[in-house]
């Protein structure tokens, strides 16, 4: 028997050793990379059952280090999403350090390969703080993204966006790479640790600051809850967390509250809650929709429709309708296409990130705003599938699907108003022939 087939005969047994090594919810990781992962590493040990290597990782950590280096694939650079780096210099400015008392400590996992916790340093040595005002811890479970963020060595990968200015301010450059400034690289510690650990950051806390972006996503339900009530402990009074776009559907009631700024996705921690009597109820995994919505507005339509989370996303006929219709002038074709397979295939991290490319390259591409939102529908951050249906409606007014989108949403937060007027206008187009179906 080849290794490929008793990989794919084993297939559940390596989910499972997924999960129990990194607490990650299986379909979070695409089946492809981890029967990638598995192989290499298999050939990399001359191992042939996967059996006899599912016993190597019981047994050595080392083996297990190496297969969750494998698997976590970073994805990041400097100063990713403003918003949040913005609400932080707010917050030094104003914060007990810049009044000459304790200083702040900020906390950053996953950190990657340093990208983040190093922007945060810049951000709080831009408000004025010195090296002593500050603390920063930066963990994440794989050893080989810490070994490049503690060399604090970068290529232009990691330099995005238009304003690269503080590149000048605290990077060197080293035959075509940039290495960033001692001063700088001090201020941050790197820990190798997994948040699931009993012990994890014992005695380090509290955290005044902490970024949780990315991290989220890779968990099943109760692990995202168990995580964010573990970040809660670890947190001072009124402490600030900031999570990632795909990341903030549901958080355990009476933790956190949002601090409404646009775009930050940031939240304060709501002192004296009760921890451990803390839930958060999963939502339905399949929303319903009503193309035709005669019943009144309170009633329950039958299901003529289905978001599907997350094995499809949009057909490519619909694709290509709607490219045809919302972007003449640049072919995003083939992109969109990319990113409806790496969706299909259950690999929504890298859709979702493929998606912020396309909108930072064609910022008025519609179909790259509707393929966000359902995106983020799939890990139940409802909001900010929202916010990038509205975006597509903005764009193109007659964006079918992504009306049909905000009514539900609108409905489901009790905005019976917005919901009925999306609805309004999806049947006009729908009656008027514009629509764009399946």
């Amino acid at each position: 028997m080849s290794a490929m087939m008793g990989i794919l005969m084993s297939f559940d047994n390596i989910q499972q050793l997924v999960k129990s090594l990194m607490g990650l919810a299986p379909e979070s990781v695409g089946h492809d990379t981890i029967e990638r992962v598995i192989t290499r590493r298999m050939k990399s040990e001359g191992i042939e059952k996967v059996a006899d290597y599912y016993n190597l990782v019981q047994k050595s950590a080392e083996e297990r280090q190496n297969l969750i280096n494998e698997i976590t694939v970073p994805e990041t650079w400097f100063f990713r999403d403003h918003e949040p780096f913005k609400a932080l210099s707010d917050f030094a400015i104003t914060s007990k350090a810049r009044k000459g008392q304790q200083r702040i400590k900020v906390l950053s996992i996953p950190c990657s390969t340093g990208e983040e916790p190093y922007s945060i340093a810049m951000v709080l040595r831009d408000a004025g703080l010195k090296n002593k005002d500050y603390k920063i811890d930066a963990v994440d479970i794989s050893t080989k993204v810490l070994e490049k963020a503690r060399k604090g060595v970068y290529g232009d990968n990691s330099f995005r966006g238009k304003d690269i200015s503080f590149r000048k301010r605290y990077f060197e450059e080293r035959d075509g790479a940039y290495a960033i400034s001692p001063e700088i690289k001090r201020s941050v510690e790197f820990i190798n640790s997994n948040i699931l650990d009993k012990q994890f950051l014992d005695g380090r806390g509290p955290y005044d600051v902490v970024f949780c972006r990315n991290l989220l996503i890779y968990f099943d339900f109760d692990t995202k809850c168990e995580v964010l009530k573990i970040l809660y402990k670890l947190m001072g009074e009124k402490a600030l967390l900031v999570l990632g776009h795909a990341e903030t559907g549901r958080l355990p009631e009476g933790l956190f509250q949002s601090i409404n700024l646009p775009g930050t996705f940031a939240y304060q921690k709501v002192d004296g809650a009760n921890v451990e009597k803390a839930s958060c109820a999963p939502v339905a995994a399949v929303k319903e929709l009503n193309l035709n919505f005669p019943q009144p507005r309170k009633s329950k339509p039958p299901v003529t429709k289905q978001i599907e989370r997350p094995t499809k996303v949009i057909t490519q006929q619909q694709s290509s309708n709607a490219l045809a219709q919302s972007e003449p002038v640049i072919n995003t074709h083939e992109w969109i296409g990319s990113i409806q397979q790496l969706a299909n295939r259950g690999e929504l991290k890298e859709a979702l990130t493929e998606c912020d490319k396309l909108i930072e390259e064609v910022p008025d591409s519609v179909q790259g705003y509707y393929l966000k939102g359902v995106i983020l529908l799939a890990f139940d951050a409802d909001m900010e599938a929202y916010d990038a249906f509205k975006k597509a409606v903005y764009l193109d007014p007659k964006h079918y699907q992504s009306l049909i989108h905000l009514s539900v949403l609108a409905e489901e937060q009790d905005d019976l108003r917005s919901a009925e007027n999306y609805r309004a206008r999806a049947n006009r187009l729908r009656e008027s022939g514009h629509a764009v179906d399946e």
